[in-house]
């Protein structure tokens, strides 16, 4: 059913205004713009991520509800700023 329920999209070369624009340039894997200091934050937000969540993992095996907290807060925390990170990256890629 899920086959004939959803439309046909069409080719782009029949939709002239179509809203995607395919690029010139290759994809890098690091900006141009992007300095070695938002790299080594990137790098240190993966390590207390990671870091946390195997306190959190640690804290729930040894039965302690402080490391556990302590882990699932540094955990949380890492995680909403390499968010941030990668939403202002996108956001000087765009700009």
């Amino acid at each position: 059913m899920g086959a004939y329920s959803t439309p046909r999209l069409e080719p782009e070369a029949a939709n002239p205004d179509s809203a995607t624009v395919p690029s010139s340039a290759p994809a890098l894997s690091t900006p141009p713009g992007e300095g070695a200091l938002a790299v080594v934050a990137r790098m240190l937000g993966w390590l207390f991520f990671v870091g946390g969540l195997v306190g959190a993992g640690l804290g729930i095996a040894g039965l302690h509800v402080e490391i556990t907290v302590a882990g699932l807060i540094l955990a949380c925390t890492a995680g909403l700023i390499l968010l941030k990170l990668r939403t202002e990256r996108d956001a000087r890629r765009t700009a």
